[in-house]
């Protein structure tokens, strides 16, 4: 660290973070900060402020046309990430900061992918109750995996009968 008499700001000499790789390597390569503050060498202070200057500058780039995923990620009781993510690119294209997940919120959500220019072809989400027949613009689909999720919840696992094992087999 360097230290300016002229304008006293401090500074560091040669390697500088990169703010949009450190998102990436955070995001895409599901790197914790604790490896990221040991591959960049700085404390995990600086590197939770750089990723929250990068998460509040997020603007998305809309496409044409995109077939949407749906999904909120809850880190605690009461906070969430509700996410709207381009099935073809993988870019996020709407986030919202949520403490629960409603209807409403979801179908705001895909108003501002609309409003942004893009025609939404079809909407995957995990089946949150109602929200299959409340989006009515666009074909709407449960996600695999919540399906299969459901078909294991209510299948034994030790079926008897030819069909319960044949569909044990298939999951």
């Amino acid at each position: 660290m360097y230290f300016c008499r002229d304008c006293g700001r401090q500074f560091q000499s040669g390697h500088r973070i990169d703010n949009v790789c450190l998102w990436n390597d955070y995001l895409t390569e599901k790197r914790t900060i604790s490896e990221l503050s040991t591959l960049h060498k700085c404390s995990e202070r600086t590197i939770r402020r750089r990723l929250s200057s990068v998460a509040d500058s997020f603007t998305p780039i809309y496409p044409e046309s995109a077939t949407i995923i749906l999904d909120t990620t809850y880190f605690s009781k009461t906070f969430g990430v509700m996410l709207f993510q381009d099935a073809a690119s993988g870019r996020i294209l709407h986030r919202r900061f949520v403490r629960n997940e409603t209807n409403q919120e979801y179908l705001e959500g895909l108003r501002c992918i609309e409003e942004g220019g893009t025609r939404i072809k079809a909407v995957v989400c995990d089946g949150h109750i109602g929200l299959l027949q409340a989006v009515t613009s666009c074909p709407v689909q449960m996600c695999q995996f919540h399906q299969l999720q459901i078909v294991r919840r209510l299948l034994t696992n030790n079926p008897h009968l030819p069909a319960g094992i044949e569909l044990l087999a298939l999951m």
